[in-house]
């Protein structure tokens, strides 16, 4: 089912989406690095790019709970969230995503981890200069992430809908 949604195109995932959801989306993503500065991405089986771990909120759960709750679900990782999140509002797509640093908790060997949910395909640790294709407002959130204000927490609001087919795919 998830790869039939994956060839969905992006804007009628969107309107399924928001038949059964609210009018905007809340989601919690984390830009997970280990110590050796790489960075942790999945590839989720409805998407064919690479992202990072994340999630939708669950009704009535914090959105530091969620990319916990989400990093664990989808990889076994447990993570620790570092400092206030980056609030990035989509406003085509209705989303909000509160994009978290976040590291490993001590103990655990982030080599050793693999796909824990059916909606992952892989995982993988990159160098932040040698990232996979990324689906296409990630590499955004990424850097916006890095970029982030150490001093307390920043809202960015972007219009732009992020085109998520393959490139052989027409439009």
């Amino acid at each position: 089912m998830l790869r039939v949604f994956r060839a969905m195109p992006e804007g009628l995932r969107q309107r399924a989406v928001r038949t059964v959801a609210p009018s905007y989306t809340l989601g919690s993503q984390a830009r997970i690095e280990r110590s050796d500065g790489r960075i942790l991405l999945v590839k989720p089986a409805y998407r064919w790019r690479w992202g990072m771990p994340g999630g939708l909120l669950d009704p009535g759960e914090a959105p530091e709970e969620a990319i916990r709750r989400e990093a664990l679900e989808e990889t076994g990782l447990a993570i620790e969230v570092i400092g206030d999140p980056v609030v990035l509002v989509e406003t085509t797509m209705q989303r909000v995503n509160f994009i978290y640093n976040a590291r490993p908790v001590g103990g655990a060997d982030p080599d050793a981890i693999r796909p824990q949910a059916s909606e992952i395909l892989e995982i993988g640790w990159f160098e932040p200069d040698q990232l996979p294709e990324t689906i296409p407002d990630m590499s955004q959130e990424l850097f916006i992430r890095q970029r982030a204000p150490k001093d307390g927490p920043s809202v960015v609001v972007t219009g732009a809908m992020p085109d998520d087919r393959p490139p052989d795919t027409e439009a």
